[in-house]
């Protein structure tokens, strides 16, 4: 993955804006349904962030869900345009990003996939380097 940094994005209206100053932790597809609802799509797509990596302007708005692991997610999105921005899963150091809203997301491609088993049969992906059935194994080590 080959993200020239830093890297700017932000909502539809222009309302939130942020701007990535650190390399990404990962980029994965996730096909599970709550991400299919979430994007409207096939699947969703997540930039894992260190949080001090992620400069924000503007304040989103938030509502939070429980994952499938019974953890918290936090979702926050553009109370105008309504464009999903990231989430912040239960480990507070990282924010994950939705790609699509990076100004120039031309040079991400992801490498891992998830939840396949919910994956929709007409989807086939180039570049994938581990999928996963559900939930990957915790990823402790990319805390350090």
């Amino acid at each position: 993955m080959s993200l020239a940094l830093p890297a700017e994005g932000g909502c539809q209206c222009g309302a939130i804006r942020y701007r990535l100053t650190g390399e990404p932790v990962y980029l994965t597809l996730c096909h599970c349904r709550e991400c299919q609802k979430q994007s409207g799509s096939a699947f969703g797509m997540s930039l894992r962030m260190r949080r001090e990596h992620v400069e924000i302007t503007g304040a989103p708005k938030t509502w939070k869900r429980l994952a499938d692991s019974g953890n918290p997610v936090v979702c926050a999105f553009c109370e105008t345009c309504g464009t999903r921005l990231w989430h912040e899963p239960a480990e507070a150091e990282f924010l994950h990003i939705k790609p699509g809203t990076l100004d120039d997301f031309s040079t991400v491609a992801p490498r891992y996939e998830s939840w396949t088993q919910s994956k929709a049969e007409w989807v086939s992906l180039s570049g994938i380097e581990l999928a996963f059935e559900r939930q990957p194994p915790s990823r402790r080590r990319d805390r350090a």
